[in-house]
């Protein structure tokens, strides 16, 4: 069954029954540049309607489309522009045509549980894992530049020293992560890499 409803209804909503702690937030996947249309509690992470998509909505929506993946993500962690972190869950939601077209995310500040832990212990049996695995960036060059470094920190060599290979490899899985969706990051990406652009589509092609 398929439904309807009103982006911002939504967002309230769930943020009336979650409280003040969780941000929830919509965001229109057409539009990756300022993708988020509706959001409630946003003094969580900062953001406003029209800040961009994260480097995990990007990444969700390239695995989801190579392979017959799960369409959510539960308690991840996020961290915030001002290094807060948040435990996160997305949900895809995909159009008529079976595409992408819009993300459910909600982003919870677990601070005042966490304050009382000892306490409260088996209220929290899955806690998420302590380690990011999403930026709530306020600009989309800053989810760009957050792919970038989170691939390159994995060589332990600079790019100017990377073999062909390496650099073949660089390029798959910054495209795994959804980058060059992102408007002049194959240009930015050729330049640290110190190779072509045409070079840069032969590695993605050859993929």
């Amino acid at each position: 069954m398929k439904i309807q409803i009103d982006a911002e209804l939504l967002v309230n909503f769930i943020a009336g029954v979650l409280g003040e702690d969780s941000e929830v937030v919509v965001h229109d996947l057409s539009n990756i540049n300022a993708s988020l249309v509706a959001i409630s509690n946003g003094h969580l992470s900062g953001r406003q309607v029209g800040a961009p998509a994260t480097d995990l909505a990007l990444r969700m929506v390239q695995e989801y489309r190579q392979s017959d993946g799960v369409s959510y993500k539960l308690n991840y962690r996020s961290k915030t522009h001002r290094g807060v972190l948040l435990r996160s869950s997305t949900l895809i939601i995909n159009g008529e045509d079976g595409e992408p077209t819009a993300m459910l995310c909600i982003n919870t500040d677990d601070k005042r549980l966490l304050d009382l832990q000892e306490s409260i212990r088996k209220l929290l049996p899955n806690e998420p894992e302590q380690t990011h695995q999403e930026s709530l960036s306020m600009s989309v060059d800053d989810v760009g530049q957050d792919i970038l470094q989170s691939v390159l920190e994995q060589y332990p060599i600079a790019p100017a020293r990377m073999s062909a290979e390496e650099k073949s490899q660089v390029v798959k899985d910054l495209e795994q992560r959804g980058l060059f969706s992102i408007r002049g990051f194959v240009a930015k990406t050729a330049h640290i890499l110190e190779i072509s652009e045409p070079t840069l589509y032969r590695y993605l092609k050859n993929g």
